[in-house]
């Protein structure tokens, strides 16, 4: 009697282990599945620059441009909200695009999309080492926030129902002319209005639809080019990713 007690005792300290483990293992495993979905998580080394360390690992179109749409979401002040996620995606694709087809564009706002992010000045919340949020650009560590920002970029990759193609020229030519983006609620922001409001070569477009809601201008200040380039060559005429 003695002898069966002992096994039976034996025996259930054993299964509790057991399941125990087995509830371990259950709690550990969405965690690690969703952990591999997030990029490599980088750190700048020696004499290295941010934009070194990135483009060193070769990331793919969308890896890159989900890395700086991640980042400057969340220093919008607004990481939750999807529309700025897939605003500032088109934003930065209306340059490269614009890029693609003028030698102006390229010369000013950057060729490709490496060229266009890494443009000195101009995505300073992402990629400027002063910057908190370059932290976000380099090891992105929030996986819903991270979805989000692939959905955005692939979306804006695959150039289709571009919320900013509104205007006559952005409608014949297949491109957008907003280039421009500002964030007023982001701890960053030097006041309500963007320091370029108001001087005739960028004007505010307002509130724009994005994802079938309008995000608000509060969020997001967007801007267009007053002039289009006058350099836009012929394959323009017909883009077939980014028409409407």
């Amino acid at each position: 009697m003695h002898r069966v007690r002992g096994n039976n005792s034996t025996d259930t300290a054993r299964i509790a282990a057991s399941l125990v483990a087995l509830a371990a293992v259950l709690m550990i495993a969405p965690q690690r599945a969703v952990g591999e979905s997030l990029p490599a998580c980088l750190a700048v080394g020696g004499q290295d620059t941010i934009r070194a360390t990135v483009l060193n690992t070769r990331p793919e179109p969308a890896e890159l441009l989900g890395r700086l749409v991640y980042a400057e979401s969340r220093s919008t002040g607004f990481a939750d909200d999807g529309r700025v996620y897939r605003a500032i995606a088109w934003g930065v694709m209306n340059r490269v695009r614009l890029g693609e087809v003028s030698s102006a564009m390229r010369r000013r706002y950057g060729d490709s999309i490496a060229g266009v992010i890494f443009r000195k000045g101009q995505f300073n919340p992402a990629v400027s080492p002063r910057s908190p949020f370059s932290r976000n650009f380099l090891c992105p560590q929030d996986s819903a926030r991270w979805g989000l920002a692939m959905e955005a970029a692939q979306t804006a990759l695959r150039g289709r129902d571009n919320p900013f193609i509104q205007t006559a020229w952005e409608r014949r030519h297949g491109l957008s002319l907003v280039v421009n983006f500002y964030y007023p609620g982001s701890s960053q922001a030097r006041g309500p209005l963007a320091p370029w409001e108001g001087d005739g070569g960028l004007r505010f477009i307002g509130e724009v639809a994005v994802g079938g809601t309008v995000l608000p201008a509060e969020r997001v200040r967007f801007y267009r080019l007053a002039t289009p380039p006058t350099d836009i060559g012929s394959s323009a005429a017909t883009p077939p990713q980014n028409a409407q």
